[in-house]
């Protein structure tokens, strides 16, 4: 199925947008001979707003897709698409998490060798490892509860199996990054764990030309069932968090299509000229 789809990137997160303030100081008295003025400071940075009509995502795919992108300190967030399916990556980073959380700063040369695994190589051997040893589904449900999600659904006994939006993808993403539960140290090496080790070692939203240099933690996961693709890109960087959801026929391109799906939402977005955030 190929459908354009075209959306207008709301005024959502306008609202949610703080502009730089500054004190005006009180008039001083005239002098005879005045100093010369200061040189006024420059100007804080800040985000700055598109205008609504001039910003478009249209990417044409074939099956179906949708995104959301979150910013992260309000927690606004636009996107478009109805799209649940299994984010395997986003799971895998709860997991980290809840560990974490789970053990504070008791983690064994073992266990942080294990995160590792899990997070850079998404390795679901050590995933199944940690959903045993974080009690199953219960991981999964404080997961729910503790991320505020809506449309996150647990498949019992599986925890590959959990199906979510975009729009929930973005606020698991906002939880591994400013979520409670873990000390600062460890979810600065979290997120650095999420950051690809080299160029070209993660693809989709990090594929990006307007994203070039910014130092994105990535969570990104694929399936094949049949003949079908699933694949699921989240990133968080900066002020925002950015989750897409394709899922496709496969016509030989594999998982690659699904990333150049992400690739294109991300420079649509950021494109320079139109980007939300500086």
């Amino acid at each position: 199925m190929r459908g354009a789809v075209v959306v207008l990137l709301v005024g959502a997160i306008a609202g949610a947008l703080v502009a730089a303030s500054c004190l005006r100081p009180a008039k001083a008295p005239a002098a005879a001979h005045p100093p010369p003025a200061a040189a006024a400071p420059p100007p804080r940075a800040r985000l700055v707003v598109p205008d609504p009509a001039e910003v478009k995502v249209a990417v044409d795919v074939r099956g179906e897709w949708s995104w959301a992108l979150r910013e992260l300190g309000s927690g606004a967030v636009v996107g478009d698409g109805t799209l649940r399916t299994t984010a395997g990556a986003v799971i895998r980073s709860w997991l980290a998490v809840d560990f974490l959380a789970a053990r504070g700063s008791r983690v064994s040369a073992a266990d942080a060798a294990r995160l590792d695994r899990l997070v850079r190589a998404g390795d679901d051997r050590v995933a199944q490892t940690l959903y045993r040893r974080l009690g199953g589904d219960r991981s999964l449900a404080r997961m729910i509860r503790t991320c505020g999600l809506r449309e996150t659904r647990i498949q019992p006994g599986r925890w590959a199996g959990t199906t979510m939006s975009a729009t929930d993808a973005t606020l698991l993403g906002r939880c591994v990054a400013r979520g409670p539960g873990l000390s600062p140290p460890w979810r600065a090496k979290l997120l650095d764990l999420m950051r690809p080790a080299a160029p070209g070692d993660a693809s989709g939203i990090p594929d990006a030309p307007a994203l070039a240099g910014r130092h994105l933690a990535v969570g990104n996961g694929w399936t094949r069932r049949g003949t079908w693709w699933t694949v699921g890109c989240l990133a968080v960087w900066d002020h925002w968090v950015l989750a897409v959801l394709v899922h496709y026929p496969d016509q030989g391109d594999g998982h690659r299509y699904g990333a150049d799906v992400c690739k294109a939402v991300a420079q649509q977005l950021f494109e320079p000229g139109f980007a939300p955030g500086r």
